[in-house]
């Protein structure tokens, strides 16, 4: 969608206005299509002949005018060469670079917008303000290797698919709110054999283990590293009711010295 202007336009309120009516002009073209955007891209041409471009992207696909339109406007003001028109803009186009499909969808009698909708639209202007490299989400990983069962992803990037796994409220976490990377080395001072350790110093600190709960085996995945040796993880609680997961790396008879490690801290 283009604008060509017989007398070019430099006031900021002029600018957005134009802005707003290319944006609904090009939502009324995506409806349609049966399409919504991903990224939307205003360029603005100046009479001295410089084109700036400026590209917000959302986290799903969307025929909101409005919401793109606060986008820009966090983007524009993010800018680290803020928008000069100069002598003023001629022109002013709108592109969507990436489309998907897009199906109405009923939201409902009442006028309240999902709770995922709203968590999207926050996603969006963070990105158009900090840059898609400053807004991160976890996303789970096909393995089961514990520090690569999840990874750092863009938040507006697409899901790969990967589900978390569906777990009983009422049963206690398998796995830490913190986790170390890498996991830290403990110094045990006894052991049940094949067990858990009764005590343990980590950081210069004695803990004695008052109960446990374990092992659970993991196999080193043999396809990316083939000499990893299989760990066995505690879920461990010292006297004072802290909660640490412990795992030995490396089994009895199999290893010349297994090793233990803390690989994260319950709440």
């Amino acid at each position: 969608m283009d604008r060509v202007f017989f007398e070019p336009v430099s006031a900021p309120e002029d600018i957005e206005r134009v802005l707003t009516d290319l944006l609904i002009e090009t939502m009324d073209r995506l409806d349609q299509a049966g399409q919504g955007g991903r990224a939307f891209e205003a360029g603005f041409y100046r009479v001295d002949g410089e084109v700036r471009r400026v590209v917000v992207r959302t986290g799903r696909p969307t025929r909101d005018a409005p919401a793109v339109l606060r986008l820009f406007r966090e983007r524009v003001a993010a800018l680290s060469n803020p928008l000069d028109p100069g002598f003023g803009f001629d022109q002013m186009r709108m592109s969507v670079p990436w489309t998907q499909i897009l199906s109405p969808t009923q939201q409902g009698l009442e006028r309240e917008m999902p709770g995922e909708e709203a968590f999207s639209r926050l996603i969006d202007r963070l990105t158009a303000r900090l840059g898609p490299e400053a807004v991160l989400r976890f996303e789970p990983f096909a393995s089961h290797i514990p520090e690569r069962a999840a990874r750092l992803v863009p938040a507006s990037m697409r899901p790969n698919g990967e589900v978390w796994p569906d777990l009983d409220p009422d049963d206690p976490p398998l796995r830490p709110l913190q986790m170390f990377d890498p996991p830290q080395p403990v110094e045990t001072l006894a052991e049940v054999p094949d067990g858990y350790p009764l005590k343990f110093r980590w950081r210069r600190v004695l803990h004695e283990v008052t109960r446990a709960e374990g092992p659970e085996r993991i196999n080193g995945e043999w396809w990316r590293a083939p000499n990893q040796r299989t760990r066995d993880y505690y879920r461990v609680e010292d006297r004072d009711g802290r909660r640490f997961w412990l795992f030995r790396q490396g089994l009895y008879g199999e290893t010349p010295e297994p090793r233990w490690f803390i690989h994260g801290l319950f709440a």
